[in-house]
């Protein structure tokens, strides 16, 4: 049974949009996506619990789209949820829908529990297509031309209710993966690439 819903967001009181219209999603195959789910979990994802539930919320600060969706249930990944967080972290400017790093969103949900945040993660960037990153990459030296966020394995984020140098800091500590650190911009980048800071 799939357990999510858009939610709206109570910083917004607009109402969610709804997740309508076709979905262009972009094949990775099914080898690939066994192989990130099997994939070892670094620095603290190896001590995530393997019982219970993983729920994660966001919100797209392009779309206003609004998420909280349980995508993980006693080991078993739920392929709806995982479908419509994908969905809402697609590339807002093309359409394009990837399928996104599993170990991305257990990334998130720990580093929400370690925060102590009670609100929705706040997202600026999902997945990039490679037409968007190289526009983006010829207007700005902080843009990487080979980015993770066209592998799906990247996100920018915020927190209401956590200090964007508190974010950044328990991300680093977590030893996961790559972090960015935004703060004229007002985001912090994560991804499940090799662990390093800028």
């Amino acid at each position: 049974m799939t357990d999510h819903t858009l939610i709206p967001d109570s910083e917004d009181s607009t109402l969610s949009k709804a997740l309508v219209g076709r979905r262009r999603v972009l094949a990775f195959g099914l080898g690939t996506a066994a192989l990130v789910i099997a994939s070892p979990l670094k620095g603290a994802l190896a001590a995530l619990p393997q019982s219970g539930t993983r729920t994660l919320g966001l919100v797209s600060t392009h779309t206003n789209e609004k998420i909280m969706a349980t995508y993980w249930r006693d080991g078993v990944y739920d392929k709806g949820a995982l479908k419509d967080i994908n969905y809402v972290l697609r590339d807002f400017r093309t359409g394009d829908v990837a399928v996104m790093d599993p170990q991305l969103l257990d990334l998130l949900v720990e580093l929400h529990r370690r925060t102590g945040s009670r609100k929705a993660f706040q997202v600026i960037s999902g997945y990039r297509s490679p037409k968007t990153n190289a526009m983006l990459a010829s207007g700005s030296g902080g843009v990487a031309k080979r980015s993770l966020h066209m592998e799906a394995k990247a996100i920018d984020i915020r927190l209401y209710d956590v200090a964007l140098s508190d974010l950044r800091q328990t991300a680093i500590a977590m030893k996961a993966g790559g972090v960015g650190y935004y703060k004229k911009s007002d985001f912090v980048h994560v991804d499940t690439g090799r662990v390093r800071q800028w």
